[in-house]
């Protein structure tokens, strides 16, 4: 009989307090999303103190990824060259990774669910420049869209192992045996975690809803984000349109046409997500 928990999902808020704090100039970045006349000169300035965060995100401006036509040496100069929103996203997700670095021998494996979120958050983005949507939110919002994994990790991290192990031993569905065993899901502690952190209000209703995109009022970037975690996991043509809910697609007035034409080569987002991985 697997082992019930005595938490509940008010004692699992209790302990975010246990989340690491995220250095003052993530927060700023963070906050810019929401921020009018921002300037982006001042932040790229106060990027460029954390001398470890600037080398991860130069590491990638520099990859074969990009494919610039020269060298970049800062981050004033990524800005100029690669746009003020692709640079705070990764310096957002180089920051968070620095955060919850892999944790060895947990069932929960920190780097595999940076690298999968990584690959969603740039299939995400291909989707929104296919569909003419808002670029500026959607690589975050693929980064982040299943965070509550992390934050169980870090805060229940035996109760959450046996959660997996149950997992593991029966194939059963994630969200279901946390609903059982704890009374909530990651995708609520999730998006609470984001509402505390002053998260964008997009990015935590992504969190919490991305599984229903046909929720509601209708909400492009959830849409974007189910479609992105369904081409992770490799599907494509006929095999990706079938698992697409039909009111999804009228929404978003998708075909397979206009998804084939934007999508990044998968080995490359591998080499970037590695790239973002490695120790500064």
């Amino acid at each position: 009989m697997p082992h019930t928990t005595t938490l509940n999902k008010a004692e699992i808020l209790s302990k975010l307090h246990q989340l690491p704090m995220m250095p003052v100039v993530i927060q700023e970045v963070l906050a810019s999303f929401n921020t009018n006349n921002l300037n982006r000169t001042v932040l790229a300035s106060k990027i460029e103190l954390d001398q470890g965060l600037t080398a991860k995100v130069l590491r990638i401006a520099n990859s074969s990824f990009y494919g610039l036509p020269r060298s970049i040496h800062s981050i004033s100069d990524a800005v100029i060259v690669m746009g003020f929103n692709s640079v705070r996203s990764l310096v957002i997700s180089a920051g968070f990774m620095r955060a919850f670095p892999p944790t060895p021998g947990s069932l929960f494996n920190r780097k595999a669910h940076w690298h999968r979120s990584f690959r969603v958050a740039g299939y995400a983005h291909a989707l929104a420049k296919c569909l003419n949507k808002d670029q500026e939110i959607v690589f975050t919002a693929g980064m982040f869209h299943d965070i509550g994994q992390m934050v169980l990790d870090v805060c229940i991290p035996e109760q959450f192992a046996r959660i997996l192990e149950q997992q593991k031993n029966t194939n059963a569905n994630l969200l279901e045996i946390e609903q059982a065993e704890l009374g909530c899901d990651h995708s609520e502690i999730g998006a609470e975690m984001a509402e505390r952190w002053n998260f964008p209000t997009e990015i935590e209703r992504v969190i919490g809803d991305w599984r229903t995109p046909e929720r509601a009022p209708f909400e492009p970037l959830n849409g974007l984000i189910f479609i992105a975690v369904l081409l992770e996991s490799g599907l494509i043509e006929d095999a990706l349109m079938k698992k697409i809910p039909p009111g999804l697609i009228k929404n978003l007035a998708l075909d397979w046409a206009c998804i084939a034409s934007t999508l990044p080569e998968s080995g490359k987002l591998d080499e970037e997500a590695r790239l973002l991985l490695s120790a500064a």
